[in-house]
Order: structure tokens, then sequence, then C-alpha cells
């Protein structure tokens, strides 16, 4: 399968350049090399691009929400290792000798950076049509798992109606802290009603992170 991606290149160079982990880099001699990481967050944002209008197109009655809630089921880093794990991306990826000695080629955040990153390639290579068609083809927006999602509110928003109909509170959000690259982040946020927090949430933006915590605060709030 991958063999076939590679054949379907142009310039094979970005096809070589999207497997070539941080890692290899540092430990070449080559100081011309360069890792995958700009096309990994160049392919991020084309993935999100292609995902979300497609469910805006297929799902024309759901909500702002709903739509954030199926795109998030859809990509996350588990589905894209998952489907770099059935290109066979991980036997090819390039990595240096510490990192193939822990495992890297199976690494979850490896896997899907790559597959990121060879979407990234794909799309500077081909253009948008075709990295959105590898993209569909490889991420099923018709998965089971998209089912029953929607729902007149998110979670923010149901947590919100739940607390101001038990109390005079109005939830709040608090970022506790940002870790990771630019490219990459990882937010933490807790969510808290009268200086009590009820939920904790992480995600790679804040808005994503509010959702998980508020969602972990309604089941908790619901129990009290």
């Amino acid at each position: 399968m991958l063999v076939k991606v590679e054949h379907s290149f142009i310039d094979k160079h970005l096809f070589h350049l999207s497997l070539t982990h941080s890692s290899w880099v540092n430990e070449s001699n080559n100081h011309d090399c360069q890792s995958n990481e700009r096309l990994e967050f160049l392919g991020d944002a084309v993935i999100d691009a292609v995902i979300a209008q497609s469910l805006y197109e297929k799902y024309p009655d759901f909500t702002e929400g709903d739509l954030t809630k199926l795109r998030s089921n859809i990509v996350n880093g588990v589905s894209l290792a998952k489907v770099a794990r059935e290109l066979g991306l991980g036997n090819h990826l390039l990595l240096g000798k510490g990192e193939e000695a822990s495992g890297g080629r199976n690494k979850e955040s490896n896997l899907a950076n790559a597959f990121e990153a060879l979407v990234g390639a794909l799309f500077l290579d081909r253009g948008y049509s075709a990295a959105s068609q590898f993209i569909l083809q490889n991420l099923n927006i018709e998965s089971p798992d998209i089912r029953g999602v929607k729902s007149h509110n998110d979670s923010k928003t149901d947590l919100q109606t739940l607390v101001q109909s038990k109390t005079s509170f109005t939830p709040y959000y608090k970022l506790i802290s940002k870790d990771g690259p630019d490219h990459d982040p990882t937010f933490v946020v807790e969510v808290r009603v009268e200086d009590k927090v009820m939920g904790t949430g992480v995600g790679t933006s804040i808005n994503k992170a509010e959702m998980e915590a508020a969602a972990n605060a309604l089941t908790r709030f619901q129990n009290c």
C-alpha cells in the first residue's frame, strides 16, 4: 500500500522527508537534513480542513459542537496511528538509534505524526484534491463510532445548564498548563463551580480541553 503511495509522488524527496523523524536528523552529520515536523504541521491543518468540509456537507443539521465532536472522534492520535499502521509507515520511518531502540516504530505519536507529515507532503506534491482523496480513503467518516454523537448542545452548554438549574453559580474555566511545541501543543484546563474543581480536561486546543473538562464535570456533578 505504501509503495503505491510513494509511486504517486512526483517529488520523491517529499515522500522520504515525511518519514524522517527528528531523532534521525539529530544523529545525522548532514547539516542540510530536515525532519518531517514542518510537514506534520501542514498535514494536520489539511486533515482538519478536509474532514471539517466533509462533515459540514454530510450533516447539514448538526451544530458546531456536534461537528467538533464528530471531527475529534475521527481525527485523533489513536485513529491516525491506526491508519499509519495499516499503511505500514512504521517499517519505513527513518529513526535515530535511541528512538529505534525504544520501540519508536510502534509509538502512536510517531505513527500519527508520520501520517500527518505524509498528507502534508502529498498536498505540496500534488495539491489539495489528491491530499483530500487520500485522507477520505483512509479516515472513514462513515464509522459507527460517530453515530449518536448529535445532541442539541455541547458539553460546556450542558454543564452550564445543569449547574445553573441547581445553583446560582456559573461554571468557569482555568488554564492550568500548556506544554509541547507551538505546532503541537497540549493544554490542561480545569472547570470550577464556586471555586471547586469539578473536572479536568486535556486537548490540543483550549476549546478541546474545556470540552473534555466539561464532559468530566457533567458526570461528577450529576452524581453529587
